[in-house]
């Protein structure tokens, strides 16, 4: 059960059942009583998307029997499930003849509507396009072939993994909601263009498969560890591979129709700002200072560059002495300083919570920056500053808001000081 956020978020009058919906034993219970169903052995929840006075979207993993299955949750405010459920059912993936649930589920008593894998609100073709995936599978690795999904965002994308009879990965697709999967092919292919096969520190995924606007984007596999599970000297080695990498990716030329990066701009940072003071007013009055002094000392822009817009260890491959760059879906224009300031963000999030020591924080941070330094030229001080204070409010105070991260939410407070602290230059952690 997820801990009380009595204290921590603010009571959201739009959704008064925010609080239900992320207690699985109640989602378990009202969800076996509006569909019938046998009783859930087991509920976990495994992410949130929450815009206070807006929407929440959950996403639960549920075992019935010896089988789990993943069931995502909207709420609705009052009055507007039923509708939604409507809607919902005349999309929503048949339920096959063999099933024993409905895949569609209207929670009155939670005024929600909960949707089961595959079926999903955004991704209306996801059975037909998991079912094709298989079929490539087989025609890429021979009889025994299959796919799985080692990744999902509700109303978003599905990550799927194409492998052998032996377990042996043959490439990955995802899986998008319509209008996003074409942008992304472009994305890719257009990078991946322009990075050699040799590159000494740069690789990126290739396109597979000629693949039609409306399919699943295809993309190579990559064998390497991802740079987040590495620890101790092995993680600088690996931060600092990260660095040269991402300057060499902002030197490639962004793709045709490319948007400016417009998350830090005065309007944006004041708006979250206003959102962490709705949501929990106890960081009120130091959300609204930082944004001010964000204003008061912003720095000049900087040449374009060709932004990752998520760089984070988790988005980074090392494979033998290259580092590969994946998930390009938010590649834009903007200051090289963006990427730089939000992954150094992260460790101060990490920091701040206790999963990384200071010695060590300042130790990958010291990495990264040379790493980066020895390939491109590094924004200066200030400049740097700025920018990771722009991110710890927008990306990791906005991201613990939304995702509600309950170990998190109670050191909001910190997390806008260290802001503070780096625009008066007092980086000390």
């Amino acid at each position: 059960m997820m801990p009380a956020l009595d204290g921590l978020l603010a009571p959201d009058d739009v959704l008064p059942q925010r609080d239900r919906l992320l207690d699985p034993h109640a989602v378990a219970w009202r969800l076996a009583e509006a569909s019938g169903m046998s009783k859930v052995s087991r509920c976990e929840l495994l992410r949130t998307d929450y815009r206070f006075g807006r929407r929440l979207r959950v996403l639960h993993r549920e075992r019935i029997g010896s089988r789990w299955r993943w069931v995502v949750g909207r709420a609705y405010p009052e009055g507007q499930s039923e509708e939604a459920f409507r809607q919902a059912v005349a999309t929503a993936t048949p339920t096959p003849t063999r099933g024993q649930h409905r895949n569609v589920v209207h929670a009155r008593a939670l005024g929600a509507v909960f949707w089961t894998f595959p079926s999903d609100r955004k991704l209306i073709r996801l059975a037909r396009e998991l079912h094709e995936l298989r079929a490539l599978a087989r025609r890429l690795g021979g009889p025994g072939s299959g796919a799985r999904v080692v990744g999902y965002k509700p109303e978003k994308s599905v990550v799927v993994e194409l492998h052998d009879r032996r377990g042996r990965r043959l490439a990955y697709a995802k899986i998008y909601k319509e209008g996003l999967g074409e942008r992304a092919r472009g994305i890719h292919t257009w990078l991946a263009r322009q990075v050699s096969p040799d590159h000494p520190r740069l690789r990126l995924a290739t396109p597979l498969v000629s693949t039609a606007a409306a399919e699943p984007l295809v993309l190579e596999a990559i064998t390497g560890r991802r740079i987040a599970d590495l620890g101790g000297r092995e993680a600088c080695s690996g931060v600092a591979r990260l660095g040269a990498a991402l300057a060499d990716f902002h030197s490639l030329t962004p793709p045709k129709g490319s948007s400016r990066f417009n998350r830090y701009d005065p309007e944006r940072l004041a708006a979250a700002a206003e959102l962490l003071a709705q949501a929990c007013p106890r960081v009120a009055r130091e959300a609204r200072t930082l944004v001010d002094e964000l204003g008061r000392v912003e720095p000049s822009r900087e040449p374009l560059a060709c932004l990752h817009g998520d760089v984070h260890p988790k988005n980074g491959l090392l494979a033998g002495t290259r580092v590969a760059l994946i998930d390009l879906d938010k590649t834009s224009r903007g200051d090289a300083a963006v990427d730089l300031g939000s992954f150094l963000s992260l460790l101060s999030y990490e920091r701040v919570l206790d999963r990384l020591a200071p010695a060590d924080e300042r130790a990958r941070r010291r990495s990264f920056l040379e790493g980066y330094a020895r390939v491109g030229s590094l924004p200066g001080p200030h400049t740097l500053r700025w920018h990771t204070a722009a991110a710890l409010l927008a990306e990791q105070a906005m991201r613990t808001v939304r995702q509600i991260r309950t170990d998190a939410l109670p050191r909001l407070d910190r997390l806008l000081a260290d802001a503070r602290r780096l625009l008066e230059g007092r980086d000390d952690g």
